[in-house]
């Protein structure tokens, strides 16, 4: 038996798998990345200068598509780091995914609000608010897998553990600062908003994170 793919559940005696859980996500990702691109509309025009006039128009869509699918993609990698760690799964595991899915299936709504007039200060708070939430419920999930060991791996050194706590626990701050700023000038909070994935991205992959995945790649299995 895998012990990544499955386990049993001691409240309910049922052997519980990590695979289908991956597979709905990635499968959510996939559709949620798809329906961002939807909400821009080929203009349509009479002369060639009609259309560079309306394809103007489309910068906010257009520059909402671009943060949005940074976001969800930074969000897809930090959700591929934590399964390589996860070796079993239980009722509030898969739970604690769902609401996670429930926050990314959102953003392309919130993203559209965006879309439709970046101007707006609500606009671009409701869409702070949607990756801010996203980003609490990805730390509680890293939480919840890693205490005690629960469902990861006992031997899982505690630095990492903590490490990857604080890079998880940095995402949700560093929204609710671009909430704020975006409250000031929406234009510098939308920057942020794309700004703190790539940050991100780059912290992990000069740290410690990075090095323990590409050593254990072989093992995932």
């Amino acid at each position: 038996m895998n012990i990544k793919q499955q386990s049993t559940d001691p409240s309910t005696h049922q052997t519980l798998g990590t695979q289908r859980i991956e597979t709905l996500v990635d499968g959510v990702f996939a559709i949620v990345l798809t329906l961002l691109v939807l909400d821009i509309q080929a203009p349509e025009a009479t002369s060639e200068m009609d259309w560079l006039r309306k394809l103007w128009e489309l910068r906010e869509n257009i520059f909402s598509y671009l943060v949005s699918f940074i976001v969800l993609g930074t969000f897809w990698y930090g959700h591929t780091i934590e399964f390589h760690y996860v070796q079993r799964s239980d009722r509030i595991h898969i739970w604690l995914n769902l609401v996670f899915l429930l926050c990314i299936a959102f953003i392309p709504f919130s993203a559209s609000l965006i879309g439709q007039d970046g101007q707006l200060h609500t606009a671009s708070v409701v869409y702070g608010l949607n990756l801010l939430l996203t980003g609490i419920v990805r730390y509680w999930h890293w939480y919840y897998i890693t205490s005690g060991h629960r469902l990861v791996d006992v031997e899982m050194e505690l630095r990492l553990i903590r490490t990857i706590r604080r890079r998880f626990l940095m995402v949700p701050f560093a929204y609710l600062l671009a909430i704020f700023v975006s409250l000031l000038n929406t234009r510098i909070g939308l920057l942020l908003y794309a700004l703190i994935p790539v940050l991100y991205i780059h912290r992990v992959r000069g740290s410690s994170i990075a090095t323990s995945v590409k050593r254990q790649t072989p093992d995932i299995e």
